[in-house]
């Protein structure tokens, strides 16, 4: 908390933020408007007790209210422009991610054709399959990061909209462990699910939710030690809500990093330490997805023991068995 107030006090950083100068600074602005005040108010003050002429009081009060809106264009001014920037770079990221992902997805289409061998024009020796397919993996690393940027776009833009249906968590949390098999296996980790019995149905979007379960356990995997054990838990919590909790043994977070983890683009420390790959938007679009979804999302973390991450979801009253 300590740290943002003096984040905030320190004007320079402030605007340098919005690339103005100080003058074109809403914060300053506001600060140089509320010196304004109090020194007129002081002024029209003094004038009144001392002279106590009214002309004198009027005219104070008159210069003080030319200045107030002097000022208040200004501040006016500064908003439009930074307004204007934020449309303008949300038109961008817009404009270029739907350009990008028709190449991007034509590029997957060709790809799966020749790697399935189904035509027998394309004939792929061994050699070969192993390039194409890391170019494969590279273009659906791609697609992720633009998908990642128009979501991002869509949650500052308070565009994002979720299709809530009614689903099984426990049967989807099984199905995300199972896809997450061959990535844990090349990271020497392995994903187990663990979860009580006759856990309830969720309603919230489906496809939304795999993907905050898929990037949880990504992560898990990722800072994971050296063969160590991610767990997926589903439990029951008073009745109202399903908790899901993605606890690895990895390197766990900095108490120093703990308030940022789920800003956008932060990249902690242990991100370049490792070398992982991300662009530090994941948790940010989590945080937006389970918030709109009626839950909670948290995690608890210590220095080289690891991380649980959390979140919880709402239920319906329709009860069905996993065996």
């Amino acid at each position: 908390m300590e740290a943002r107030w003096s984040e905030g006090l320190n004007l320079n950083k402030v605007c340098g933020k919005y690339r103005v100068s100080l003058w074109q600074c809403p914060q300053f602005l506001f600060l140089v408007m509320g010196v304004v005040i109090i020194v007129a108010v002081l002024s029209a003050y003094v004038v009144a007790s001392r002279y106590q002429e009214p002309e004198l009081a009027a005219l104070s009060v008159l210069i003080l209210t030319v200045v107030l809106f002097v000022v208040g264009h200004m501040i006016i001014s500064a908003f439009e422009r930074v307004a204007i920037s934020s449309l303008s770079k949300s038109e961008f990221i817009s404009i270029m991610s739907h350009q990008l992902r028709s190449p991007l997805s034509a590029i997957k289409w060709q790809l799966n054709m020749i790697l399935a061998g189904d035509d027998a024009k394309f004939v792929v020796s061994d050699e070969s399959r192993s390039y194409l397919e890391t170019v494969y993996d590279q273009n659906e690393r791609m697609i992720r990061s633009v998908s990642d940027l128009l979501e991002v776009n869509r949650i500052e833009d308070g565009d994002l909209v979720l299709r809530p249906s009614l689903f099984s968590i426990a049967v989807l949390a099984s199905r995300v462990a199972s896809e997450s098999e061959k990535y844990s296996s090349a990271n020497n980790a392995k994903v187990t699910v663990a979860m009580q019995k006759d856990i309830p149905m969720v309603y919230a979007d489906e496809e939304r939710i795999k993907r905050v379960m898929e990037h949880l356990i990504d992560n898990a995997i990722r800072y994971s030690a050296y063969k160590g054990n991610v767990v997926i838990s589903l439990e029951k919590k008073n009745g109202d809500y399903i908790i899901c909790k993605i606890t690895d043994q990895g390197a766990g977070i900095q108490d120093s990093e703990k308030a940022r983890v789920f800003d956008k683009f932060f990249r902690s420390i242990n991100a370049l330490r490792y070398q992982t790959e991300g662009s530090g938007v994941g948790l940010f679009i989590a945080k937006s997805i389970i918030k709109l979804s009626g839950g909670e999302i948290g995690f608890s973390s210590l220095l080289g023991k690891g991380s649980t991450f959390w979140f919880t979801l709402p239920v319906k009253k329709i009860i069905i068995n996993i065996k």
